[in-house]
């Protein structure tokens, strides 16, 4: 916990994680199922000897190529990114406690790529056969990373009982919600590659468009209608906190509930495309890509809200039990506030004293250090707006009160950390936070 803070304004950082997190895991799934539904119509085509359905296929193969290998690999390079910036002490502690899991997943990437690039650029030199073991590998490789990524952010909502005693790769790796995990995301995964092919099937020539669409409808109707009850069982397997968390802002408790009823939205809009798909299987001839594009959309967003419940499930921490959302492990806490955060925090201390080692400014440290992974100062979740009615002394019982680890003291402890310092340090932070309103 000695790294500077990244203050974005408005904003916050969290959204920054979570705008680039919502493009880079659609396009990741996405290409997962596309792979997968490739290898499958390629072996169709091969059974069938269609050569123009093979042909056609190349194309996709070529637009796959461009879509993992640049977007993909770019926006998964800006999560890496971010959560350095946002999140550098939990970012160095996935990295640590998983590095060969990190290892063999940038291996099955290059395993991606490499099978990709031999299938386009070599496609005319290798026969069908080949060509075949290519898709398949690629779809192979490409599901596999998923394999591996889902145990890494599965550990994240449940690293379970036996990692926090071995911190053994394999015991936070093969946790609770890794197998549902690994069901659902496959399944999100044919629903998306489905969708994108059904959009480019839907500019395919008259004659091919049957032989495209009605077998990639119901390969993406699989996928859609699949996710539903994996969804449930991956849900089922949350850590019991973080269900009461979820279900408790489904029913309006907290001021999260409405990002919850956009995130029930969003779910209820992932449905829609199994009836979209339908029209691709019974009347081909008439089907337009905009249908598939729209369906691919409402996919997504029902996605994002399935990630962004995921993400609430977790709080207040990033990862549970482990470590809070400011990067603070649970195990320092009482530490924290027994001797003090700045006295152990190089970085806090350091900003402390260039702004002159006022009250003041020992609080905006500790207010950097502890609260802006979550809040902005004006924006979202602004703090400044969320005490605006306090008056300063409401403002130090507030950050004093934060400091209990009894939830029946602490009424905000299923969805805040507790606040790690000394009662003077609350005290300063509450009189940064009444500074912010002039009071």
């Amino acid at each position: 916990m000695n790294h500077p803070v990244w203050d974005l304004p408005l904003l916050g950082s969290g959204w920054i994680i979570g705008i680039i997190s919502i493009i880079h895991v659609s396009i990741a799934h996405l290409v997962v199922g596309a792979g997968i539904w490739l290898a499958f119509l390629e072996d169709r085509a091969q059974r069938a000897g269609d050569r123009e359905l093979q042909a056609w296929l190349r194309g996709r193969a070529k637009a796959l190529l461009w879509l993992s290998a640049i977007f993909g690999a770019g926006t998964g390079v800006g999560i890496w990114v971010a959560i350095g910036l946002v999140n550098p002490t939990a970012t160095q502690h996935l990295i640590r406690a998983f590095v060969m899991g990190w290892a063999i997943e940038w291996l099955l990437f290059a395993g991606e790529m490499a099978t990709l690039i031999v299938l386009v650029r070599a496609y005319d030199r290798l026969r069908p056969r080949q060509r075949l073991i290519l898709y398949g590998l690629y779809a192979l490789c490409a599901w596999l990373s998923l394999v591996v990524i889902s145990g890494i952010v599965a550990f994240m909502l449940s690293p379970g009982a036996g990692w926090t005693t071995t911190h053994a790769m394999g015991d936070g790796f093969f946790n609770a919600t890794y197998l549902p995990s690994v069901l659902l995301r496959s399944f999100v995964s044919l629903a998306l590659g489905g969708l994108w092919a059904l959009a480019a099937g839907g500019v395919a020539p008259p004659a091919l468009k049957p032989r495209i669409l009605k077998p990639t409808a119901l390969f993406t109707l699989a996928g859609v209608l699949l996710t539903v009850p994996a969804g449930w069982y991956y849900f089922q397997s949350f850590p019991p906190a973080a269900r009461e968390l979820v279900l408790g802002n489904l029913k309006g408790a907290t001021g999260l509930a409405q990002g919850f009823r956009w995130a029930l939205l969003g779910l209820g809009a992932y449905l829609l495309p199994a009836l979209l798909v339908l029209w691709g299987v019974f009347r081909p001839a008439t089907f337009r890509r905009p249908v598939a594009l729209l369906g691919l959309l409402l996919a997504c967003w029902g996605f994002g809200g399935f990630e962004w419940i995921r993400e609430v499930a977790r709080k207040p921490f990033v990862i549970r039990d482990v470590m809070y959302s400011n990067g603070i492990r649970v195990e320092q806490v009482a530490g924290y506030q027994k001797d003090g955060f700045l006295p152990q925090n190089a970085w806090a201390r350091t900003f402390a004293a260039s702004k002159g080692d006022t009250d003041l400014a020992k609080g905006e440290a500790l207010l950097r250090s502890q609260c802006l992974a979550c809040h902005t100062r004006d924006g979202y979740r602004s703090l400044k707006v969320l005490t605006a009615s306090n008056t300063a002394e409401d403002n130090v019982l507030l950050i004093q009160g934060l400091r209990e680890l009894d939830p029946a003291l602490n009424p905000y402890l299923d969805r805040m950390p507790p606040f790690a310092g000394t009662e003077q340090e609350a005290e300063w932070v509450g009189k940064y936070l009444s500074s912010l309103n002039g009071k």
